[in-house]
């Protein structure tokens, strides 16, 4: 999940868009100070989109609070960390990933299923259905709110050797960061392996894995056109990514600040979404440029594909009960259509 996502080309136009144009925020010290943690790197995406996003924070409350980013690295946390620092008040703000949580949130991760939901257009429409659900286990057990609701581009599978078909991913080893890639990857004859997001390269080079799974944009950061020059353009993964806030410190701010958070967080809602999708796009037409194979999947392979996983769908909602069944089943008509 650790995927160094940096703020290049057109994500860096559509940043210089979103902040270029902020009045300063005002020199006179701040009445309220928050901390927001990302787990994602200084000069990743996410956390320049963050950034961005607090000084607008600032600006809309004429400075009153002062909202400071730290990435990951920069406080002792990890990305598995986030759910409790928020709820603890450790940091008032998080970037929280619902299915890094499923042993907090069981039941809540619709968007790990393999092959349900597939693009940006679906995963939008989507959680509209899931984020209540998700809102009221956040702040009914953990005390915790949601500001944005956003999502990670499309899964790869990106490979050191040329492939054509699925059937060609039979045993190859490939890196994961879900758990529920390991299910899909073993019901394609293929093996799972965890190495951490900075080691994946060198791992790639040396062999010692065959393949891995991350977006287009981490696989263009991290120069896989070097060393897994074949793209297995699958899509078939989006994940569930949420701006957080601890609900009793946004509570303890004045009513007219909280309606600016509020209004500003509506407002930068579409321009996550821009400024991943833009990204996406940008880090697809590199790899290309500089000699990577982007390999679409046959109509056949893709549906053989979405049949092989769709026990991983019943297994997940068996296991995750009545709150995974109904999400399942408000999510599946808008994804499959």
């Amino acid at each position: 999940m650790l995927k160094r996502l940096q703020a290049t080309g057109a994500a860096v136009a559509t940043l210089a868009m979103l902040s270029g144009a902020m009045l300063s925020v005002p020199a006179a010290a701040a009445e309220f100070e928050w901390k927001f943690f990302t787990y994602f790197g200084a000069n990743d995406l996410p956390t320049a989109t963050h950034r961005a996003f607090a000084e607008d924070l600032g600006k809309a409350t004429n400075g009153r609070l002062k909202v400071t980013v730290y990435a990951g690295g920069e406080l002792p946390y990890k990305f598995s960390d986030v759910l409790r620092v928020v709820a603890t008040n450790q940091v008032q703000m998080g970037d929280l990933a619902v299915g890094l949580n499923v042993g907090e949130l069981p039941g809540l991760n619709v968007f790990d299923l393999p092959f349900l939901c597939t693009s940006f257009a679906t995963f939008f429409e989507a959680a509209g259905k899931v984020s209540p659900t998700v809102e009221t286990a956040l702040h009914e057990k953990f005390g915790i709110g949601s500001l944005i609701h956003w999502t990670m581009p499309p899964q790869q599978i990106w490979l050191n050797q040329p492939i054509k078909k699925i059937d060609e991913l039979k045993g190859r080893k490939i890196r994961n960061w879900s758990r529920l890639h390991v299910d899909m990857l073993q019901m394609f004859g293929a093996s799972a392996a965890t190495i951490t997001a900075a080691e994946v390269t060198t791992a790639l080079e040396r062999r010692v894995v065959d393949g891995a799974i991350t977006a287009a944009v981490p696989a263009y950061d991290w120069k896989f056109y070097e060393v897994a020059k074949y793209g297995y353009m699958l899509d078939f993964h989006m994940s569930h990514q949420i701006v957080a806030v601890n609900q009793a410190e946004l509570r303890k701010l004045p009513a007219d600040m909280q309606a600016a958070i509020r209004a500003k967080s509506a407002e930068w809602a579409p321009k996550y979404r821009k400024a991943i999708e833009d990204a996406e796009a940008a880090a697809r037409k590199r790899l290309v440029e500089k000699g990577e194979i982007l390999v679409t999947p046959t109509p056949e392979d893709n549906a053989r594909a979405r049949s092989l996983t769709k026990t991983i769908w019943e297994n997940w909602a068996k296991q995750g009960g009545a709150v995974a069944q109904k999400l399942l089943a408000d999510v599946s008509p808008i994804c499959l259509k």
